[in-house]
């Protein structure tokens, strides 16, 4: 399949702009997903390292054991959509995505909050990995934008973390990490009634398509896997960590406020325009080039410690980081049929958090035996472009609907192959 063959045909002014509104609200699933029960972590950690004393192997534990629930719930994601309705499943992992938040306010043993964590991880999998498939059909002919939308909901909930959370430690005020994790938690229940309403939208739209046949997903996104992996392991380290470097080097909370918002605004106002280079580049080039922006912009913060570097680095690394889960989306829906995409992205989703789960411990266990933190975050840049060059070797087939062992049954059934 050509590049020019993949791009979106040309339509009409009304249906260009039909199902924005369920996209934009679907994308508070990423808001509370990624923005607040992963990336806000990394803004509450000094605190929350300081008054338990944990080293940065623990710190990094925690962020391990989100990643893990997260991939419990990837793998659930798709059985548990079939088995109780897609729909009826997103709004109670949505649900119990703000619950977590709002338990992480309460824990004082190290063990009890692994265990909110890992739950926060699997609820969050699960609305992330069934939302993605609703944003995918939300917007007729526009799959790119659709899920660029999507995922730019996870940079509105950074702005506001980053934003937040380091302005309400300003000056000396008496909100604690407790009373961050509570508001986060409140601000869910909300996008959760919201991104149910959504959720229906998009339903209501992808009726009108009738999916093929399931097929099997494993060899046709194969690379893709295996670069989303290394994606996951390289940018979380860089998400986890540097909070604790700025603070380290002795940059000012302003700095640290700054530093979020650029990284959530960058990837807002990079949203659209990733939309559209992501439909007209071929299969597998888009998360490949997505992979490489990232590993640039992990890079200026670490070689030059000074204010102007970690502002370059926040608007490379925001204006590209969450491209990429829309760039690999963007391939399982070329190369799959619609009965098989929902189990597609299930099965990149958990390589990504796979991902995520060795990158913080693996960074961590470096910064730890170095004595420096900036020794293990070099290890992001170093996967990020492992997993680009293996973006590269995407191949643009799509699978085929029917394998051989599937067709005497399908025949059987009356059904054509």
């Amino acid at each position: 399949m050509s590049a020019k063959q993949e791009a979106p045909t040309a339509l009409t002014v009304t249906t260009r702009w039909q199902g924005l509104g369920a996209a934009l609200g679907l994308s508070l699933s990423p808001l509370v997903a990624l923005g607040f029960t992963r990336f806000a972590y990394a803004l509450l950690l000094p605190p929350m390292q300081s008054e338990f004393g944990w080293s940065f192997t623990a710190a990094g534990a925690l962020n391990t054991s989100n990643a893990i629930g997260y991939l419990a719930g990837a793998l659930l994601a798709a059985w548990l959509g079939q088995r109780f309705g897609k729909l009826q499943t997103f709004t109670w992992a949505m649900v119990a995505s703000a619950l977590a938040l709002l338990a992480s306010a309460w824990p004082s043993s190290f063990a009890l909050l692994l265990g909110v964590r890992a739950a926060g991880g699997l609820a969050t999998a699960v609305a992330f990995v069934l939302g993605t498939s609703l944003a995918a059909g939300a917007m007729p002919g526009r799959p790119a934008a659709a899920l660029s939308i999507y995922f730019a909901g996870s940079g509105l909930g950074v702005v506001l973390a980053g934003t937040l959370i380091p302005l309400a430690h300003a000056n000396g005020s008496a909100i604690d990490w407790r009373q961050a994790w509570l508001l986060m938690g409140l601000v869910s229940l909300l996008a959760s009634a919201l991104a149910w309403h959504a959720a229906r939208l998009s339903m209501r739209q992808s009726r009108a398509s009738v999916p093929g046949p399931a097929v099997p997903v494993w060899v046709p996104l194969g690379p893709s896997l295996l670069a989303n992996l290394l994606y996951g392991a390289g940018y979380v380290g860089y998400m986890t960590f540097m909070i604790a470097l700025l603070k380290r080097l002795g940059f000012a909370t302003a700095l640290t406020m700054v530093f979020f918002a650029l990284i959530g605004g960058a990837s807002l106002l990079a949203s659209p325009l990733w939309g559209r280079v992501l439909g007209r580049l071929p299969t597998g080039r888009g998360f490949a080039l997505v992979s490489a922006m990232v590993a640039v912009g992990t890079v200026p913060a670490l070689i030059w410690p000074a204010p102007w570097a970690v502002i370059a680095s926040a608007l490379i690394f925001g204006a590209s980081f969450m491209a990429g889960p829309a760039a690999v989306s963007v391939v399982a829906q070329r190369l799959l049929p619609g009965a098989s995409l929902t189990w597609g992205l299930a099965l990149l989703t958990a390589a990504f958090s796979l991902g995520q789960s060795i990158g913080p411990l693996l960074g961590g266990w470096i910064s730890d035996a170095t004595g420096s933190l900036s020794a293990g975050l070099w290890l992001g840049p170093v996967l990020l472009l492992m997993g680009a060059a293996s973006s590269l070797k995407q191949g643009a087939t799509r699978a085929a609907v029917v394998t051989p062992a599937q067709a005497p049954a399908m025949d059987r059934a009356g059904k054509k192959p």
